[in-house]
């Protein structure tokens, strides 16, 4: 079946119409001061004091802002102990990147955020730039974002991957979820496919269902609108679609005729992190909001997220968001949430015997909390969390399991971002 395409006009359009509904915001609200047990991103008041010495002053230290959590965990979980001793070494040196799968033989394949795609060696090795990646044109947004395999890529050699570019005409971006063949010789992509497209599809993560779908988290990033509420735009959604770019017939919002059919949960800002669950195949995201408030979140068919309904963060201005408002029958409650902001990037539940320490654990990234977490969980609640690798002061982008087991990190950085690898300590 051939990939299907929605047309740029309807693309636009949509995006257009869901500019008009903007979300509800209210006057700048009056500072929260920090008070004297403050913890920080950093988990502790003594902990935020070291790291902001080796690193300097956390843009998110002044904010204290903290409404009350909806029930006991929901948010500042216990310190979890460190069960896993660790080093932590640097695999290479690389351009900016945003998405990282691993191949079957180790090596990682890397979306570099400026545009193009390269293969690093366990050794380290940069290969050069992969031809037949679509180019990234400069526009607003305009960024190379995830690249996952397919689950039958040993057979098939399918990836995934997204991006948002200038349009073919004329200067509105466009946002695409495109498949291709990596070649035998890994040099370049083969059989380039644009699955969906669309003016309205900021495609951050790139995740197959057990089910063969794939779940995109698309992102809304403007203050004030579109409105991630609105069922014709696909920002601020999770979208649900075939491998050949066609709609499932089970999607949850097929029965209204105002909803674009691509959509399967809404109410979201931005979706940095998303992972299955190996042990119940359900999906789970990490979300960043502008002002605290970062969520952890199971997700639903069907389900509403609450953005910009209900948040526990508030606008980067300091006004709040529908007057603070963090709770609407109807809508889905966090099941974890982070105040300030650590604003949470690329999601793993960790399954390897290379840190055993670590089994069953969820890794998520931080960016403008410089660190990697670890969270605990127990009947799908945090029960712990441990704040790993702040002392190395990195944003970290993209949190990937090799086949040896061991963890692979991207870095943030303008210049010189990294690949780390965390390896178990020698004894």
């Amino acid at each position: 079946m051939r990939a299907t395409r929605t047309t740029m006009g309807l693309s636009l359009a949509m995006a257009l119409t869901s500019l008009t509904s903007a979300w509800p915001q209210t006057p700048p609200a009056p500072a929260y001061p920090p008070g004297p047990g403050y913890a920080g991103v950093a988990g502790s008041p003594e902990e935020n004091a070291r790291i902001t010495a080796l690193c300097g002053k956390n843009r998110n230290a002044a904010d204290g802002y903290a409404p009350a959590p909806a029930f006991p965990g929901q948010t500042r979980a216990p310190k979890a102990p460190a069960r896993q001793p660790f080093t932590v070494e640097t695999v290479a040196k690389i351009d900016r990147p945003w998405g990282m799968a691993i191949l079957p033989n180790g090596q990682l394949l890397v979306a570099i955020r400026a545009g193009g795609m390269r293969i690093v060696d366990p050794d380290g090795k940069v290969s050069e730039p992969l031809a037949n990646v679509p180019a990234i044109q400069n526009a607003r947004l305009s960024a190379l974002y995830d690249v996952s395999l397919d689950r039958d890529f040993a057979k098939t050699r399918t990836i995934y991957f997204g991006y948002v570019t200038k349009a073919d005409t004329g200067t509105a971006a466009v946002g695409r979820i495109a498949k291709a063949r990596l070649s035998a010789d890994e040099k370049s992509l083969e059989n380039v496919t644009t699955l969906r497209e669309g003016a309205d599809i900021v495609p951050r993560r790139i995740v197959q269902a057990p089910d063969g779908t794939l779940l995109i988290p698309s992102a809304v990033i403007d203050s004030g609108g579109p409105n991630p509420q609105a069922l014709d735009s696909q920002l601020g959604k999770i979208l649900r679609i075939n491998t050949d770019g066609t709609i499932p017939k089970n999607n949850p919002f097929l029965k209204d005729p105002k909803a674009n059919p691509a959509l399967y949960a809404l109410g979201f800002r931005d979706v940095h992190g998303a992972a299955f669950d190996p042990k119940t195949g359900k999906l789970w995201v990490a979300e960043n909001t502008p002002m605290g408030g970062d969520e952890l979140n199971l997700i639903r068919a069907g389900g509403n997220y609450g953005f910009p309904i209900i948040s526990y963060g508030r606008e980067n201005s300091g006004a709040l968001i529908d007057g603070g408002k963090t709770a609407e029958a109807g809508m889905e409650q966090p099941v974890y949430y982070w105040n300030p902001s650590i604003a949470p990037s690329g999601m793993l539940f960790y399954t390897g015997a290379a840190l055993p320490g670590w089994k069953g654990s969820v890794f998520i990234g931080g960016l403008s909390g410089q660190q990697l977490v670890r969270l605990e969980m127990k009947n799908g609640k945090v029960t712990g969390e441990e704040k790993l690798l702040m002392d190395t002061c990195h944003r970290i982008k993209t949190v990937a399991q090799g086949p040896d087991g061991l963890i692979y990190l991207a870095t943030d950085e303008p210049k010189g971002a990294e690949i780390l690898r965390l390896k178990p300590a020698k004894k």
